[in-house]
C-alpha cells in the first residue's frame, strides 16, 4: 500500500481550497473529509446531537472508510483532507503511520467567527485546536520528527511560495498550473450538509484572501472569547514548527 497523503485541519482554515489545488494537480486520487462521515454519519458516529435527525448509514463506519482508502491506496497516490477532531481516537500507531501527516493551521481569530456564523452552537471538539494538537504531537512521535505545517495566511498570501515549500517537503512535484482551476460545482466535495460551508471556494479560482463579511468578533461574543481562550495556546505551539515561507 502506497503512503496516503493526508492534510489534517480545523474548520475554516482554507483546507478547501487546498484540496482544490491537489485536486486540479491530476496525480493523487483526492477525498474530501472521507472521515467527517464517519464522525456525524454513521452508525459509529461521535456526535449524536449534531444532524439528531439524519439517518445513519454503516457505509460510512469508521472500518468501512479506512479500508476504501486502503484499497484505493493499493493502486495510486491517494491524498486526503480531513479534520483531526474527526480521528483523533484512532490516533495510535497503526492507523497514523499509514499517512504522511501534514497539517494546517489558521488563526483562531479568524477561524471562530467564521465557524460561529455557520454553527453558533459549536463545540470546543468542533473548533478542532486541541485534537490537531494532540494529532501533531502522536505524528511527530511516530515518525521521530516534525510533520509539516503549513499557515492559512500562508497560503493565500504567498499561495506559490507556501505550496512549493510543502511539495519540498512531501517530497512530491510541484506544479505551478494547479494553483489555479475552474469555478464550478463540485458534487464531491458537497455531498453532506448540503455544501453550505463551500459556497465561497467553489466559485474561487485559486488560493484567495476570504471575502470579508459582518461577523460577530470574538470580543462581542462570550461563546466566543471562551473557546478563543481555549484554542490559541494549541495554535501558538503549532505555530512554532510551521515551515518558513520565503
Amino acid at each position: 500500500m502506497k503512503k496516503i497523503l493526508a492534510l489534517w485541519a480545523t474548520v475554516r482554515s482554507t483546507s478547501t481550497a487546498f484540496e482544490m489545488m491537489m485536486r486540479q494537480r491530476g496525480d493523487f486520487l483526492a477525498f474530501h473529509e472521507p472521515f467527517g462521515l464517519s464522525y456525524y454519519n454513521s452508525q459509529e458516529r461521535r456526535n449524536t446531537n449534531r444532524y439528531p435527525e439524519i439517518e445513519l448509514n454503516p457505509e460510512y463506519n469508521y472500518q468501512k472508510t479506512w479500508q476504501k482508502l486502503r484499497q484505493q491506496a493499493d493502486s495510486q497516490a491517494i491524498f486526503i483532507k480531513d479534520m483531526a477532531y474527526y480521528v483523533i481516537h484512532l490516533a495510535e500507531g497503526e492507523f497514523l503511520s499509514a499517512f504522511e501527516n501534514t497539517f494546517l493551521l489558521r488563526h483562531p481569530a479568524k477561524m471562530l467567527p467564521s465557524l460561529y456564523d455557520l454553527w453558533p452552537d459549536f463545540t470546543l471538539e468542533e473548533t478542532g485546536y486541541a485534537e490537531l494538537y494532540n494529532l501533531f504531537e502522536i505524528a511527530k512521535k511516530i515518525r521521530g520528527k516534525v510533520p509539516v505545517v503549513i499557515d492559512s495566511d500562508d497560503l493565500v498570501q504567498k499561495p506559490e511560495a507556501t505550496v512549493k515549500a510543502y511539495c519540498d517537503a512531501v517530497n512530491i512535484p510541484f506544479i505551478k498550473e494547479a494553483l489555479e482551476w475552474e469555478a464550478k460545482q463540485r458534487p464531491e466535495m458537497t455531498h453532506w450538509d448540503g455544501g453550505n460551508w463551500l459556497t465561497e471556494v467553489i466559485s474561487s479560482r485559486g488560493f484567495q484572501q476570504p471575502k470579508k463579511k459582518n461577523y460577530v468578533a470574538v470580543e462581542d461574543n462570550e461563546h466566543l472569547q471562551r473557546a478563543y481562550q481555549f484554542c490559541l495556546p494549541y495554535y501558538e505551539k503549532l505555530q512554532e514548527h510551521k515551515l518558513p515561507i520565503a
